[in-house]
Order: C-alpha cells, then structure tokens, then sequence
C-alpha cells in the first residue's frame, strides 16, 4: 500500500472508529501515523466529518416524518400516487444549490486512476469500495462534460418541473414549489427578462397582453411609489405565472403572481401576509380569489422590510 491508496481508503474511515481494527484500514492509518502530511490531512477529514455529523444533528424531524413514509410505501406497493410535498421541494432546492468543490473533479478522476487496474493484495478492499467508486464514474462523467474544452449550453428560458422530473398536465403546484420555482429561475445562467421598465404601467400592460397574471390591482402600498425593474414570464410545472421586480431602497424585490387555481395553497387574502424564510430568501405569501402572490427578497430584506411593504 502507498500513500495515496492509504488516502484513498482513509476516505472511508467511520468517525467513529469502528474501522480501526480492519487490517486494511490498520495499514492505512500506519501510514497516516508516520506521514506529517497525511496524518494532518485525516486530522482535517475527521473535523469535516465531525461538523457535518453535528449539522445533520441540529436538523428538525419533521411531525409528520412518519406518516410521510407510510405514505411512500403506499405508492411503491401501488396504494396510491404520491406528489412531492414542502418538505421533499426544500430538500430538492437545497441539493440544486450545492455546489461543489473546485477540486472535486480531479480527485474523483485520480480515484478512478488508482482502482482501474487494482493490486491482487488489496482486491479485498477495492471490491468494499466498489459502489462509491461506480457512482463517482457517474459524477465524473458531469464533470467531464463541463470541464476545459467543452462547450458550454446557450442561455435558454427556464422551465422547472414541479417534481423535479417529467410533469404531468393538470397537476397543481404548492406554493414551496412556486417559491423553488423561482429561486432556481432567477439563479440559472439564462436569467433574463422580458422586458425592462421602471413603469409599472408598461410592465403590467406586458404582462397583460401576453395573458399572464398581473398585480394591478393588488401591488402592496410599499411597491406603488418603488422604480420598477422588469418582468417576464415565469413557467413552473406547466403552469404559466409572472414575475415582476422592484428596486426597494439598496435592494430588489421580486413578486410572483399565479393563478389562483393553478396553486394548492392555504394563505391569507386581507390583513398580514404570511412570511417565511426559504432557504437565504425571505418570502411574504397571499392570495385573493384570482391569484397567488409571493413577495420575495435576499440579503437585506428581511421579515421586517416585507411587512413594512404592507
């Protein structure tokens, strides 16, 4: 065993010590033990591994975890058809904004490197590291695709599913969804808008004349005197909505406008908004018998901003 195949196993190496009287692993924490670089390398691993173990730690279970698993094993026996719910679309937005680090690429290669043509005195253990390996194949190939030389996609209009795969007609979006929606929109490369105008009334009168929904006659008091900056049109899981932003003060706000029948959602039409956080964004949620409105802000805007706009 070398170092770097020491390293490599070493990459697996439970926190808690579980491993320590495996021989192979016992080998490659030899080398860790009378190698300074790799030794500090492993202290490093185990301190990431110990705050990622603390974080998932600190995450609430949600109260109906256990229905919600009941639930998937319904549909995976054929009781039923299951539709992804607020908490699968905040764990679906949370991997899309993973990104991943700038030498990640080259480790997976160099791995694949070290396990295309094994020594028969480790074949034992390689074979254990088997399943991570194919599916880092997988990463690589991503990584591959996107790396020096290659040819990078043309900006285009995003339209994002509300599963996050193929969308059947009719289904209706949640309002996590909406806001999913969005956040993945406006953070894509492509990001554009339609039009740009600090007139509310030339935005809204685009909006009109392509048919899409139109805060006219519900803009909150906050946003009647701001600048406007654009709108465009916002497709989320078939279903047609608008998107206009404002300059508030230093910052921008973004209103999402749907149909009313296109969103199941239970949200309050007089009075305070509902305002929550999602995920770095802060969203202040309402309706009336016409629309679903979602008022959206990043950085600075934060609850009390949004129910000052009200």
């Amino acid at each position: 065993m070398d170092k770097e195949e020491a390293r490599f196993i070493l990459r697996c190496f439970r926190p808690d010590g579980a491993d320590a009287e495996n021989p192979d692993f016992a080998e490659a924490l030899a080398w860790a033990a009378k190698d300074r670089e790799l030794g500090e390398w492993l202290a490093r691993e185990r301190a990431s591994d110990a705050g990622f173990a603390k974080a998932l730690v600190a995450v609430s279970i949600p109260a109906s975890l256990r229905e919600e698993i009941l639930a998937g094993l319904a549909v995976e026996r054929g009781d039923g058809t299951g539709q992804p719910d607020a908490f699968d679309v905040c764990v679906i937005g949370a991997m899309a904004a993973v990104v991943p680090p700038p030498g990640l690429r080259g480790e997976i290669l160099a791995a694949m490197e070290r396990t295309l043509a094994p020594e028969p005195a480790s074949h034992k253990i390689l074979w254990r590291f088997g399943l991570p390996t194919a599916a880092a194949a997988g990463i690589a190939l991503a990584f591959l695709l996107s790396g020096p030389g290659s040819k990078p996609p043309e900006p285009q209009l995003v339209k994002v599913p509300a599963s996050g795969g193929v969308v059947q007609a009719g289904n209706l979006l949640t309002i996590s969804v909406v806001e999913s929606g969005f956040i993945k929109a406006f953070e894509s490369p492509g990001f554009t808008l339609d039009l740009k105008n600090p007139d509310h009334h030339a935005l809204f009168d685009h909006l009109k004349s392509a048919k899409l929904p139109c805060p006219t006659r519900c803009l909150p008091k906050g946003l009647k005197g701001v600048p406007g900056l654009g709108c465009r049109e916002l497709e989320i899981g078939g279903k047609r909505g608008a998107l206009v932003c404002f300059k508030q003060e230093n910052d921008v706000v973004h209103l999402v406008v749907f149909k009313r029948c296109d969103v199941k959602c239970k949200l309050p039409q007089t009075g305070k908004p509902d305002i929550k956080k999602h995920g770095s964004w802060t969203a202040a949620r309402w309706s009336d018998d016409d629309w679903v409105f979602v008022l959206m802000g990043k950085e600075g805007v934060d609850t009390k901003r949004l129910e000052g706009m009200f």
